[in-house]
């Protein structure tokens, strides 16, 4: 019995061809979509930073009078109990409402790829001094104290200084809201060879069970119960990823050490 002859079909190659063009006219396509939307996109993003960049100075600014008059109405030594809580009140709803629209700023500048890195020569200890008076009052509300120092080795630096007070501010806070009445939250800087700035910020709070996701935006809290400091931190973070520093955790045996540390330049002498 002799085996059937065998059909090979021959492929159609003008099919084929014809199957790629209409493949590749539809990628180009796609492709046009896309640039046009991610146009829209960026227009979009840049239109709403440059309006909560103006809806935020239009607010800060009488915010920034209510909070000036209610801490001369808090030194006086007049105020009733009742009179004192009030104003206490209305501070510290100025000071929530002034810290979510600068983080909402930040956020913002930050979307749309605001990196600008302005370089000045400053005083590394009045940088110091001037973020631990800016969260002074939260440690005094949360009646937790503040020490502040660093190495003798350094004093004038080379750096992004409004940059840094952000990032200072973001952790100390973060670092305050993790203590409890009667705890110590420490700052202390010294000179690393980089040359780089090492700040390491220790608290005496909770330790914290899985660091990966404390700079995650979401592991963050649902809506309605998201913390400030949480949310600062992520943007400290972000922050820190600009002028090319990085930020690490460390449980203590009673506490957290954030250890932050930024490339610096040191002046010309």
């Amino acid at each position: 019995m002799s085996d059937s002859p065998t059909t090979v079909a021959k492929p159609n190659v003008e099919q084929s061809d014809q199957r790629v063009a209409h493949l590749i006219e539809q990628l180009k396509l796609r492709t046009v979509e896309l640039e046009e939307a991610n146009r829209e996109l960026r227009f979009v993003s840049n239109y709403r930073s440059l309006f909560l960049a103006r809806m935020s100075h239009e607010l800060r600014t009488p915010l920034t009078s209510i909070l000036g008059f209610t801490e001369i109405l808090l030194e006086q030594e007049r105020l009733t109990e009742t009179q004192q809580r009030f104003c206490q009140k209305i501070q510290n709803s100025g000071m929530q409402l002034l810290t979510s629209l600068n983080q909402l700023v930040d956020l913002s500048r930050l979307e749309v790829g605001s990196s600008e890195i302005f370089l000045q020569e400053f005083s590394l200890p009045e940088t110091l001094r001037q973020s631990c008076a800016a969260v002074a009052r939260l440690a005094q509300r949360q009646e937790v104290t503040l020490e502040c120092d660093q190495a003798p080795d350094i004093s004038t630096i080379v750096g992004d200084q409004g940059r840094l007070r952000q990032i200072l501010y973001t952790f100390l806070a973060w670092a305050i809201s993790r203590s409890r009445e009667g705890q110590v939250v420490r700052i202390y800087a010294e000179a690393l060879p980089g040359p780089n700035l090492l700040i390491q910020i220790s608290d005496e709070g909770e330790a914290v069970k899985d660091m990966l996701r404390v700079f995650d935006p979401e592991e963050m809290p649902h809506a309605g119960k998201t913390d400030l400091n949480e949310l600062g931190i992520i943007i400290g973070k972000r922050l820190l990823d600009v002028i090319s520093g990085i930020v690490t955790l460390q449980n203590l045996e009673s506490g957290l050490r954030t250890s932050i540390q930024i490339p610096i330049g040191l002046p010309k002498t």
